[in-house]
């Protein structure tokens, strides 16, 4: 599995790929002024309960703290994620 990142303006997705390259799990954004708002992550139901949601919020952290942004977190799972896990505390 592998993460890519994709821009279209404002708006961006870090993708999560399979061996295939099909998309099995998604992590989207919004960019305003320097905070990356987080609105929606997800997998496929086949595929939960493996990590995955945890990597495509820790690729979004990474690009966070490269882009020196804020991350507001809209969506659940990230909220709970950012709230369990202090080593993140620096991006919100």
């Amino acid at each position: 599995m592998k993460i890519e990142l994709k821009l279209n303006g404002k708006n961006g997705v870090f993708e999560l790929l399979n061996d295939d390259d099909n998309a099995v799990g998604e992590l989207t954004f919004m960019l305003k002024e320097e905070q990356m708002i987080i609105n929606h992550t997800g997998v496929n139901p086949e595929l939960r309960g493996q990590g995955l949601a945890e990597k495509l919020v820790l690729e979004a952290v990474n690009y966070a703290r490269k882009e020196n942004l804020k991350i507001i977190p809209f969506c659940s799972y990230v909220s709970v994620y950012i709230g369990k896990h202090p080593e993140v505390q620096d991006v919100i």
